[in-house]
């Protein structure tokens, strides 16, 4: 890793060129246990009270990042019985997409989230009983195939009833013109921009926005 020189990115930003150093770096589950050190001194005890792990998987973990290269000792306090140290990480990173492409640390991400979304969809879909229903599969207008969440007797899936399980979950597949798409890109981000790093508050929700063309020219 080295330094920014001359770099509007924040101070300290290191940039990353080892592809072991880019892997953790790139995948938000590593980053979040990395996240304690960053920027600051922490304990092995510190940071896992933090990340909500026992102390014996941390230092496990601080130890894999030592050899890395990602964390260092910063320093050492001396104390009766057993010193105590210190470790840190740079407090921001850079790494360049020919040393972690975009779509490789979009793909390991997303299947990770995906993963967890799907095991927090069935729970959220077993608060209520669903014996009775099941899915329609129907072709829109324009010929394409969609899925609805259909009673027995004809009922249509609501999710914006009072007593619904608070999910949105599918694919679509739209017809844009490049004006268009540009304008549904920055409504999206103007409708959950406003959610992003809040203090935590009420429930935890997964939420996922995917826009991409089907076919590059």
């Amino acid at each position: 890793m080295t330094a920014l020189q001359g770099s509007s990115l924040p101070e300290g930003t290191v940039t990353v060129w080892d592809e072991a150093q880019a892997a953790v770096i790139t995948t938000r589950a590593e980053l979040r246990r990395l996240g304690p050190f960053m920027g600051r001194a922490c304990t092995v005890t510190q940071a896992a009270t933090a990340l909500g792990l026992g102390v014996t998987a941390t230092y496990k973990l601080v130890q894999r990042y030592v050899r890395l290269g990602l964390v260092w000792e910063s320093h050492c306090e001396e104390r009766a019985g057993r010193a105590l140290r210190f470790y840190q990480a740079p407090p921001a990173f850079y790494v360049p997409f020919s040393v972690r492409p975009f779509e490789e640390m979009g793909r390991l991400n997303r299947a990770a989230q995906l993963h967890e979304f799907e095991q927090n969809l069935q729970r959220a879909m077993n608060t209520r009983a669903w014996t009775q229903w099941g899915t329609l599969t129907c072709a829109t207008p324009a010929g394409d195939w969609y899925y609805e969440f259909v009673s027995q007797d004809g009922r249509i899936f609501q999710p914006q009833a009072d007593d619904s399980p608070r999910i949105l979950a599918g694919w679509n597949r739209v017809s844009l013109t490049s004006a268009e798409a540009q304008t549904l890109q920055q409504q999206l981000l103007a409708l959950v921009r406003p959610y992003f790093n809040r203090p935590e508050q009420g429930e935890t929700y997964q939420l996922g926005v995917f826009l991409s063309p089907e076919r590059v020219q």
